[in-house]
């Protein structure tokens, strides 16, 4: 028996177990969880949440649930950012500097390494 088969029938409750879920699932890869809706939907159909996973369906339940609300970073018209303890910021994960796009960045460390490669294959 899955443990949300545990949960009572409440969607709310179902989905509040799902999110908790995958946020232990990301914190233990220390990673963070991003959910697009369709992808949110099929979840809920493997999981037996009876919610169509929407921003505007999101939104009111969002709203009305501060539990949910501290299981989500954000969300948009895309999809949920989960509020993952110990996950890397989106900012830390990929620090540019101005004008600089992260092509420019591999580019840059592969031209650094390239001379050391080629020293020591002569």
């Amino acid at each position: 028996m899955r443990f949300f088969e545990f949960v009572n029938d409440d969607p709310t409750d179902k989905l509040v177990v799902v999110l908790k879920n995958y946020i232990g699932r990301a914190s233990s890869k220390g990673a963070g969880s991003q959910l697009n809706w369709n992808g949110l939907n099929k979840i809920f159909q493997t999981s037996g949440v009876e919610l169509a996973a929407d921003y505007e369906t999101f939104k009111s339940i969002y709203d009305s649930n501060p539990v949910v609300q501290s299981l989500v970073k954000d969300f948009n018209k895309d999809g949920i950012n989960l509020n993952v303890p110990g996950a890397p910021d989106d900012q830390e994960q990929s620090p540019q500097k101005s004008g600089q796009t992260s092509q420019d960045q591999v580019d840059q460390i592969a031209a650094s390494a390239a001379p050391q490669q080629l020293a020591a294959q002569a």
